[in-house]
């Protein structure tokens, strides 16, 4: 497993997400370290910039277009996210 990869599916079509170092900076950078995945133009930000290297046709605007069920596109994008950062380990639950 790659970590920071997942696919998500949007109007019948399959597509990649990937987070790396770089993709995480980037998205701190701009939302900090918890961005708000249930703002429409931050999970099309967040999302794009995932897609960016397999599929860099889905820009922000295309997703705010296309208008995926938010939901279940912002819960694909944030495990995506978890995976960059944790790994298949999930996130610690704080006891050890």
């Amino acid at each position: 497993m790659i970590t920071g990869l997942k696919e998500t599916t949007i109007n019948g079509k399959s597509y990649s997400l990937r987070y790396t170092w770089a993709v995480l900076a980037e998205v701190a950078e701009k939302y900090g370290d918890s961005p708000n995945l249930f703002q429409p133009e931050t999970v099309a930000f967040v999302g794009s910039v995932g897609m960016r290297e397999n599929h860099p046709e889905m820009t922000p605007e295309k997703l705010m277009e296309l208008s995926p069920p938010l939901i279940p596109f912002a819960n694909d994008v944030q495990q995506a996210l978890q995976w960059a950062y944790f790994g298949d380990q999930g996130v610690p639950d704080g006891d050890g």
